[in-house]
């Protein structure tokens, strides 16, 4: 054995614990207490050569229950590794640190006692792990954190070194969640959001991501990006869709503005029998899964159709960003109220219009920028009343209601971007049209027209879904039927157009 390695007998008081160790097991003290008690130690502990421990903390301890004087050790030359360890674990102490610096300590701390030789790593025996070894665990536990915490904490080291010059400092280094989410991206996504965040251009962290992921979604689709639907939803859609899953969080918003006392009352509501049958609300989940199905975050969502919301909430709840036309007042007001308070969404994410959607005076001049178009237009003949407004196409005839149809295609066929089916990027147009009753004259085809005024725009009919509504009063209701002129309602159908 060398010098520096030698075995003596050291006090059991001058052993000296500077740096927090694993947390002690009692059951394993009293384990080697016993066994010490009757065959001797085995495995000396190990010091540096000023009495500082760093192997066989459990082993000390029990050494210590035993009242033993002294305790066979092994002394290792190591004081300028365990001096800069005890410093670290010190700077962890105190609480000013952020956590860009706690993760440069933590990272190097994990290098100090790995050079220290008492970390576990892959080929150790191991029966000595749990007794002379630190496992991940430990070193989580010897300062305060979980091993999730602790990887969370190294995982923010992993920044570029100039992200981490720059936010350190910076009320931005305050912030775990964002930081890991950075650390994870690349490092030109990583410098970018740095610089949108130093610079004052975004305020928020979620600003700086969204325009980030913008810039090189641009980028990416500059080069033929594919486009992945594989991946979303588990697979393709169906022919026919049933969406019995809920998202609470994003009904609970949109229920802010369809259960208005205010908007309820002027919509009012259908009777089967004595029971009242609320006037028919497009299931959250079905715009989600259209959204999320077919455009990716940052994609710029046009509905001309607001109505009671859906669309705008569920953008916004899917990082699109959002355009939308609402003539209704009362609905206007309210989506842009529920909007502000509850989906934190800037000026650029989203914008509601007052007036009509069919005519988009507000696009006069622009073309080809929006990505993707998901709306649910209102039915023939004040099928569904949704307003008195004469403007408003339910209280149209139905020459009139498919004039202003023709409009809007013409309109979308101008604002839509440009789907390539060879690079398989694709912009729809979805809309969920139903179909009325025209008393003697028996049912409007809405779809038909729909499909005849799109054609004739050059869009392309390129998926229909039949979408559930898992209502027996919808199908049931004769009343509903005959006297308020639809047509049955178990299901509803999405048509979805394109332009190559």
């Amino acid at each position: 054995m060398t010098a520096s390695m030698k075995v003596v007998d050291v006090p059991v008081d001058d052993v000296v614990v500077k740096f927090r160790l694993r947390q002690p097991c009692n059951d394993k003290v009293n384990e080697i207490a016993e066994s010490i008690s009757q065959i001797g130690l085995v495995n000396p502990i190990t010091i540096d050569k000023n009495n500082n421990l760093l192997c066989g903390y459990h082993r000390y301890l029990s050494y210590k229950q035993l009242g033993y004087n002294t305790i066979p050790s092994i002394i290792k030359d190591v004081n300028d590794n365990f001096s800069e360890l005890v410093e670290v674990d010190e700077n962890l102490k105190r609480n000013e640190l952020n956590h860009i610096e706690a993760a440069e300590h933590i990272v190097r701390r994990e290098e100090l006692l790995k050079e220290l030789g008492i970390v576990y790593k892959a080929g150790d025996n191991q029966s000595t792990i749990s007794e002379d070894k630190l496992t991940m665990k430990d070193i989580a536990e010897g300062i305060g954190l979980s091993k999730r915490s602790y990887q969370q904490r190294k995982q923010v080291a992993s920044l570029h070194p100039e992200v981490k010059d720059l936010l350190v400092g910076t009320s931005y280094a305050d912030n775990l969640v964002d930081l890991v989410r950075l650390s994870s991206e690349s490092d030109d996504i990583q410098k970018l959001v740095c610089n949108l965040l130093i610079t004052g251009k975004c305020k928020t962290w979620k600003m700086a991501f969204y325009n980030a992921k913008l810039n090189d979604f641009k980028l990416k689709r500059q080069s033929s990006l594919d486009f992945n639907c594989k991946d979303r939803w588990g697979g393709y859609a169906k022919s026919v869709m049933k969406f019995n899953r809920t998202d609470d969080d994003l009904k609970k918003v949109c229920d802010l503005v369809n259960h208005e006392e205010d908007l309820r009352v002027q919509k009012g509501s259908l009777r089967f029998g004595e029971t009242p049958i609320k006037l028919h609300q497009m299931n959250p989940q079905h715009a989600k899964f259209s959204i999320d199905y077919f455009t990716n975050e940052g994609d710029v969502i046009l509905d001309p159709f607001n109505g009671r919301g859906t669309t705008a909430i569920t953008s916004l709840h899917l990082n699109r960003r959002f355009i939308g036309y609402e003539i209704n007042p009362i609905s206007y007001k309210k989506t842009i109220e529920v909007v502000k308070k509850n989906c934190n969404a800037t000026e650029d994410e989203f914008k509601l219009i007052e007036g009509c959607g069919c005519e988009m005076k507000a696009f006069e001049g622009k073309s080809e920028f929006i990505d993707a178009v998901f709306s649910s237009p209102p039915y023939y003949l004040q099928a569904e009343p949704y307003s008195t407004d004469p403007r408003d196409l339910c209280n149209m005839n139905v020459e009139e209601f498919d004039n202003k149809i023709d409009v809007m295609f013409k309109n979308l066929s101008r604002v839509i971007k440009k789907s390539n089916y060879k690079e398989k990027i694709f912009h729809p147009i979805m809309m969920v049209i139903g179909t009325a009753r025209d008393a003697e004259n028996g049912i409007l085809d809405m779809q038909y027209s729909f499909q005849s005024l799109a054609k004739k725009y050059g869009l392309t009919l390129w998926d229909s879904m039949y979408v559930e509504l898992n209502n027996p009063f919808l199908v049931c209701s004769i009343q509903r039927n005959y006297e308020f002129r639809f047509t049955h309602k178990s299901h509803e159908t999405q048509l979805t157009w394109v332009k190559f």
